[in-house]
């Protein structure tokens, strides 16, 4: 059920809507749009981030650095959603999923969908 939310979210904001459908009001949170943000959201806070993936994280599976204009964050890519898409690190991305909360380490992003931008 997860996946398919963010694939519909994904393909409402792939046809130009800056956000997806639902109810907008007390009690929801907002989705965070940025790396910054990201880092300060609370556990599975709706993401969508727009930016590159510069690199892969060694010895860290499935995990990316994702970066934007407010800075960097960890997002958590299964090859399955990367699906035939070959990203490069100068491909502008977008990425839809939740935050993912451990107090261990910085937050990441769970990524669920991934689109390719011009």
């Amino acid at each position: 059920m997860r996946i398919a939310a963010a694939v519909l979210l994904a393909l409402a904001l792939t046809m130009g809507q800056a956000r997806a459908g639902g109810f907008e009001g007390p009690g929801v949170v907002p989705a965070v749009t940025s790396a910054a943000a990201a880092l300060e959201a609370q556990d599975d806070a709706p993401c969508v981030l727009e930016g590159h993936i510069l690199e892969k994280l060694p010895s860290r599976k499935d995990r990316y650095l994702f970066a934007d204009q407010t800075g960097k964050v960890v997002v958590e890519i299964e090859r399955e959603v990367f699906g035939h898409l070959t990203v490069r690190p100068r491909d502008r991305v977008r990425l839809v999923g939740e935050v993912d909360w451990d107090s261990k380490r910085p937050n990441e992003v769970e990524v669920d969908a991934l689109t390719l931008l011009e």
